[in-house]
């Protein structure tokens, strides 16, 4: 068997134009957000301060007290410049953070079995083609998973069934990337739904953790994208008391049509520049985005 990491942004190429903004998808509060004391620096129209560590920043969305943190990367490619992953950046520099904290952790990946037939080889291939993800991808997830695991955290992934790797494909037997979108979200939803049943966090002090794509964990995502994010009805879950975190490395996102349409996305980039720091953006409330600063190029 072998892993598949289900990257939302490398499909958007082939996704039809929907609304204003060109879609992007990839293969895991009740108490009030505190003020950034940096005295009201704004990012276009979004609060934003710098930290001198990823750390620090995450400590600031940690004071949002999550009951279910959702954390959506943007992540690397055969066709992207090479810099230092997100998955390893966040395995690093922000998971020892939630040690003790986060009981439980749902990763957007899964494990192909071989027993769906010529249906599943052919989504995994067309997702793989469509991904663009490097070698070394599937090993630092595995040891993301190792490592939650040697925090405490209760792993998951999704169980991918004959059914949804049919679901995935269009009529031409193509892969169709909407399709694929609510598919992911409608696992990680059920995966999460079970989590906290089953008593294995959902409450500020023991909290239910998602890694994956931006997109499926937009807490407050456009009409035209809403069937494919799991935020609002894991912020229901959570009764109000979830937290969406973006993780921008920007070169792995300096092509994405979302970012550049915000009015904060080029100010927080020039500010994490100049500054060499790390940068969070508040867009709105428990909506957050932490951009690392450019990769110093030699010379520079």
């Amino acid at each position: 068997m072998e892993r598949r990491w289900f990257a939302w942004r490398a499909v958007r190429e082939k996704m039809p134009a929907v609304g204003a903004l060109p879609l992007v998808l990839v293969v895991g509060l009740q108490a009030s957000v505190p003020a950034h004391a940096d005295g009201g620096v704004r990012c276009g129209e979004a609060p934003c301060q710098a930290f001198s560590t990823a750390q620090a920043a995450f400590a600031q969305v940690l004071h949002a007290q999550p009951a279910l943190l959702a954390l959506g990367e943007y992540h690397a490619r055969t066709d992207r410049p090479r810099v230092v992953s997100t998955i390893k950046r966040f395995m690093t520099e922000l998971l020892p953070s939630l040690q003790g904290r986060g009981t439980s952790f749902i990763a957007e990946t899964w494990m192909t079995r071989g027993s769906c037939g010529v249906v599943e080889k052919k989504a995994v291939a067309q997702v793989e083609k469509t991904t663009k993800r490097p070698k070394e991808t599937e090993d630092e997830l595995t040891s993301l998973l190792y490592r939650t695991s040697d925090l405490g955290m209760t792993n998951h992934i999704l169980l991918v069934e004959c059914d949804d790797y049919r679901s995935m494909l269009d009529e031409k037997g193509e892969l169709d990337p909407l399709k694929t979108l609510e598919m992911v979200r409608r696992k990680v939803e059920e995966k999460a739904q079970d989590a906290k049943e089953a008593g294995e966090g959902g409450t500020p002090d023991r909290v239910l953790v998602l890694y994956g794509g931006a997109l499926h964990n937009d807490l407050y995502p456009l009409a035209d994208y809403r069937p494919y994010s799991f935020g609002p009805a894991l912020s229901e879950l959570a009764q109000g008391a979830y937290v969406e975190l973006d993780l921008i490395v920007p070169e792995l996102a300096e092509d994405d049509g979302d970012l550049k349409a915000t009015s904060w996305w080029r100010p927080a980039v020039e500010l994490a520049r100049k500054r060499r720091q790390v940068v969070l953006v508040e867009p709105a409330p428990r909506s957050f985005a932490l951009v690392w600063p450019p990769t110093a190029r030699r010379g520079h």
